[in-house]
């Protein structure tokens, strides 16, 4: 009996080895050939802003205009109107902070979803990693939603008088923020292929999701509607911990009062796990079908 706990124990911790190494050599891989394809990438991501902004009159200004415009609307309908009350900071920048990474993501989602679809031709004369597309589309994203996120630092700064200490991690933030956003859009671009109803499903999912993270209320009137394991449960939202992340980080003083509210753990471990977890699960997916995926383009 003895010597069968220790098989298994053996067992157990080489199954362990194993898996640890598979996922250390599929990150290997997936760097490599990412880094591989570097100037295909660039060309890529050139080719969507172009598309995206040659029309407009305004053109990239638009990656600016939007967000704002987005922050104004939300200002005028809760504070102005519904007279919503935050203690954490001002309340434009409180939006500034949530509706900027937010519209970064929900662009980024939407677009990549059908992105094999909408570059069939080009897969079929191409021969490349599929991901990659979806991949171009949020690095030309990241070059929108950086002047934004600029903008976001100079009036934290400027209301706040003065950044937090923990500024010197945004970089840290945003790269878990584009890992979840990369994973996701593996993953949602593979179903799309083959389940064309995804597009439609994804849009009151997105919204549903953005209303379950502390865009426009703060998390203290959550945490005193919510039962205590309702608010465990709400806090533990990755989504919820990445705008706690970007505002800890901007937001002078922020990080006070979410460390009283939900702890260290839920917006920052749970958001960095996710984020390793999705990333995995859409290369592991891609690689699982990226032999029929031009099966489904052709049609």
């Amino acid at each position: 009996m003895t010597q069968n706990r220790d098989r298994n124990d053996t067992e157990t911790r080489q199954n362990c080895h194993s898996r640890a190494s598979g996922i250390h050599n599929l990150m290997v891989f997936i760097i490599k050939e990412i880094l591989s394809k570097r100037n295909l990438i660039k060309e890529l991501v050139l080719k969507d802003l172009k598309v995206r902004y040659s029309m407009p009159i305004l053109g990239f200004f638009w990656a600016i205009l939007s967000p704002l415009l987005a922050v104004l609307i939300f200002y005028v309908v809760f504070s102005l109107f519904l007279k919503v009350n935050i203690k954490e900071a001002p309340f434009l920048l409180y939006l500034m902070s949530a509706v900027f990474p937010w519209n970064f993501f929900q662009d980024s989602i939407m677009r990549s979803t059908a992105s094999l679809v909408d570059n069939r031709n080009l897969i079929r004369e191409s021969r490349f990693p599929h991901y990659l597309i979806p991949i171009s589309i949020i690095l030309a994203n990241v070059i929108n939603f950086l002047p934004s996120l600029i903008i976001l630092i100079i009036c934290s700064g400027l209301f706040l008088k003065g950044l937090p200490g923990f500024i010197i991690f945004l970089p840290i933030v945003l790269i878990i923020h584009l890992i979840i956003t990369m994973g996701l859009s593996i993953i949602l671009s593979v179903f799309y292929v083959r389940w064309r109803d995804l597009k439609f499903i994804l849009e009151p999912v997105l919204l549903l999701l953005f209303y379950l993270t502390p865009v426009f209320y703060p998390l203290s009137l959550v945490k005193n509607s919510f039962s205590p394991l309702l608010f465990k449960v709400y806090a533990y939202n990755p989504f919820v911990g990445v705008l706690n992340l970007y505002r800890s980080a901007v937001l002078r003083g922020f990080y006070g009062f979410i460390r009283e509210d939900v702890g260290v753990l839920p917006f920052v471990i749970m958001p960095f796990v996710f984020a390793i977890l999705v990333f995995f699960l859409g290369i592991y997916l891609y690689k699982k079908n990226k032999n029929i995926i031009n099966d489904y383009l052709s049609y």
